[in-house]
């Protein structure tokens, strides 16, 4: 197809066209999301959940973490966090689902990990002012199911966002993307982990952050299709308006699931009990139903 005309498939990602396609990929990402200039986005593998991998074992110790969670995934982290890689950890977190924690207590001396879009539940971080300018510690973002979908707010709040190719934008899996503020840069030069680090997670070498990550150069092999596949998808999201229009189309998918909710409220309802933090990304269904009615449908 001519969309392959152009593709680097069949070449090594390291040749001089596979490098400039991953380049690419890397710029045309902080372009389309408005991130600062200062900031810094490399590929990782392993999707988003290899990007904030490599965030926690690349950048926490020196500080205490608020790990704030309220699904399925972000108590994943919370545990490889505490059995794992054994920080200091202070939980701010509900077993409820389908409600948010407090994210008022979370301490601006602390680094704070938080997913932005929690998918399982279908709750969502409603804004980012819960988040001091003035914070000491960093903080982590998986907007995994976020980003290309929802406007994630003032990038100055977000010092590590991990996300992928595949959840908002719809192209392939297994490649994840890590945005660094200046912020974490600095704590990758200055803090030396003193866990052994695996070299897909390594994003600096002797007190040095790893330039080439930033310019498109990858530890492992990336698909070149799926490369191209995303170069596409970033090339149609800019065709209809990019990011804006992005935001608006999941907006109008998500009217039409709340308008089929309120017709149908008599056995269907969200399970984000709030509107300010339900999810548009994600919506995640409640059935008011016997378990016989349900084996029925």
């Amino acid at each position: 197809p001519a969309l392959l005309e152009e593709a680097a498939t069949g070449r090594s990602h390291r040749s001089r066209l596979g490098k400039a396609k991953l380049a690419q990929a890397v710029l045309q990402t902080k372009e389309l999301l408005n991130v600062p200039d200062d900031y810094r986005v490399a590929i990782i593998p392993g999707s988003a959940t290899g990007a904030v991998e490599a965030a926690m074992w690349s950048l926490l110790g020196p500080r205490q973490v608020d790990m704030c969670y309220w699904e399925h995934f972000g108590h994943m982290w919370y545990v490889q966090a505490t059995q794992e890689l054994g920080l200091d950890v202070r939980a701010i977190s509900t077993h409820s689902y389908g409600r948010l924690p407090d994210l008022s207590r979370v301490d601006k001396k602390n680094d704070c990990l938080f997913l932005f879009n929690g998918s399982a539940s279908g709750v969502r971080v409603p804004h980012l002012e819960w988040i001091a300018d003035d914070r000491d510690g960093l903080t982590i973002c998986d907007a995994t199911s976020a980003v290309f979908a929802l406007d994630l707010g003032d990038w100055r709040k977000l010092d590590v966002t991990a996300c992928s190719w595949q959840k908002g934008l719809g192209s392939e899996a297994a490649h994840g993307m890590l945005i660094l503020s200046p912020r974490a840069i600095e704590r990758l030069e200055e803090h030396a982990p003193s866990r052994p680090i695996p070299r897909i997670y390594r994003l600096a070498y002797d007190g040095k952050v790893d330039e080439a990550l930033f310019t498109g150069n990858t530890v492992n092999t990336p698909s070149m299709l799926a490369v191209e596949d995303f170069l596409s998808a970033l090339r149609w999201a800019r065709s209809i308006g990019g990011a804006d229009a992005l935001y608006e189309r999941n907006a109008a998918n998500f009217a039409a699931v709340e308008h089929f909710v309120r017709r149908n409220s008599h056995w269907v309802n969200f399970l984000a009990e709030e509107p300010e933090y339900r999810s548009t990304a994600t919506a995640t269904l409640r059935l008011d139903c016997t378990p016989e009615e349900v084996k029925q449908m």
